[in-house]
């Protein structure tokens, strides 16, 4: 009987030293679990943040040396600039281990897709949320760089609802560029083939200089709207738009060229970042 009660208390003292092993496993199971992954999201911050800051830096190097450069006229202090903000940057993040290397394209006329690029978003809201255009000029438009009418660029205004209440397409209609707008009711107001080159100001009713009325400001009054531009991909210029939101903030979009960049970080041989991304020149913001 003896040899029986001694044998039940090995078994329970071994099986109390078994769950002590498994909670003891278990919690440094879970702590190692835990560190591997505030290490592996640690690391996905960081590079978040890198990528973020470096194309930030970058957008703006750009924008100074476009500024500096008499709008990229002065080719010599432009590249003059971007070489010494690579310079810099290469010094900055090698202390902290990275290698940053900036491979700088040439300035190009911009397609009316979303970054500027032929093969870009071709439709998009350019801006939403608005009270009041005070300034909507397209330039530097030429007919030959304009798809036919099965494709013709267009710009569409819609109200909260949706609905579109002001619309003007853009075409190449034998080498000249024909323009048409449309009110609420998809009724045409201006129809006509123009020069292959000119400006187009929506809100001053001009067109090449000439007077012509377009409804933009009647459409829109009293209304909440976006701009949205179609087949941005069929069309080729520079456009400015400013204004009021509806909360009446100030906006101001201009695009003139765009650059492709290609920016990389390398840290202990892994490539870190290598992206080419369209910046805009200027660069919009709201």
């Amino acid at each position: 009987m003896k040899r029986l009660n001694e044998s039940g208390q090995m078994i329970l003292i071994a099986g109390f030293i078994i769950g002590i092993g498994i909670v003891v496993l278990t919690v440094m199971l879970n702590n190692i679990v835990y560190a591997s992954n505030t290490a592996s999201e640690s690391s996905i911050e960081t590079n978040v943040f890198d990528f973020s800051n470096v194309v930030q830096t970058t957008t703006e190097a750009y924008e100074k040396a476009y500024a500096d450069s008499n709008g990229g006229v002065d080719n010599a202090t432009f590249d003059a600039y971007m070489a010494k903000y690579s310079e810099k940057m290469i010094e900055s993040y090698s202390l902290s281990g990275f290698i940053f290397s900036l491979d700088s394209g040439v300035l190009q006329d911009t397609y009316f897709t979303e970054n500027g690029l032929a093969d870009g978003n071709d439709n998009w809201v350019v801006i939403e949320r608005v009270n009041y255009t005070d300034y909507f000029l397209l330039s530097r438009l030429n007919a030959s760089t304009l798809g036919n009418e099965s494709n013709k660029f267009v710009i569409e205004v819609n109200n909260q609802s949706g609905s579109t209440i002001w619309s003007a397409s853009l075409f190449n209609s034998s080498g000249n560029i024909n323009v048409t707008v449309y009110d609420s009711s998809n009724t045409p107001h201006y129809n006509n083939d123009s020069a292959t080159i000119y400006d187009f100001n929506v809100t001053s009713n001009q067109l090449e200089g000439g007077y012509f009325e377009y409804f933009f400001n009647n459409q829109t009054a009293e209304e909440t709207y976006s701009i949205k531009f179609i087949n941005g991909s069929q069309a080729m210029g520079t456009f400015l738009i400013s204004g009021d939101l509806v909360n009446w903030d100030p906006f101001y979009i201009e695009r003139v060229e765009v650059v492709n960049s290609t920016m990389k970080l390398n840290k202990n041989g892994h490539l870190e970042i290598n992206v080419t991304i369209p910046i805009t020149l200027p660069r919009g913001h709201i």
